[in-house]
């Protein structure tokens, strides 16, 4: 798989558009599930993958790394990034303030919950998982949904978002915990068995 991925990013950097759509066909899925669960909003998680398509189409002669995926979903964080600072600027209802850093408690969970990977089949804890999601600091959705749910490495999110791996680390450790405090509170404890 790894090698026609690269055979379909050497043609498609020599302007071939077939081998660049069936690199985009591998990532589409991902970039959207990536974007929905970071912006909330369906059409702004298409907009965001035609977006990031689109970019990646335009500046593929210039692209001299390995990993096209690391790439693409690079382009589509920030431009989801970029979305949800717009929309704080100009909050959707004039009367809501935007949320802030402060609106979060980031404090270690009053009582063990549970690990994510065990919510997996529970459609009550999605939701709140969902939720809570909504409520992070972008940049630590971002970190979170990169890892936990795209699989991504800490070396290749440092990349992708940026910013230092120490720095990535912190994001997904913060964002984990307030997942699982979302979930304490609403009183799930784990699979019953």
């Amino acid at each position: 798989m790894r090698e026609a991925s690269d055979t379909l990013l050497d043609r498609a950097r020599k302007g071939d558009a077939r081998a660049f759509e069936d690199l985009a066909r591998e990532v589409e899925r991902p970039l959207f599930r990536l974007a929905l669960r970071m912006l909330g909003q369906s059409a702004d998680a298409e907009d965001v993958v035609q977006d990031a398509l689109l970019a990646a189409w335009r500046s593929l002669g210039s692209f001299e790394g390995t990993s096209f995926r690391a790439w693409i979903f690079r382009i589509a964080t920030n431009r989801a990034l970029d979305r949800l600072r717009a929309r704080r600027r100009r909050p959707e209802s004039p009367l809501d303030p935007p949320l802030g850093d402060d609106d979060v408690i980031w404090s270690e969970p009053s009582a063990p919950g549970p690990e994510l990977v065990d919510i997996a089949g529970d459609r009550e804890a999605l939701v709140v998982v969902e939720t809570a999601l909504a409520t992070l600091p972008p940049e630590q959705r971002a970190s979170l949904l990169l890892r936990d749910v795209e699989g991504f490495a800490y070396e290749e999110i440092a990349l992708i978002t940026t910013a230092e791996i120490g720095t990535v680390k912190s994001r997904i450790h913060r964002a984990r915990l307030a997942v699982r405090n979302a979930l304490v509170a609403k009183g799930w404890q784990g699979p019953a068995g």
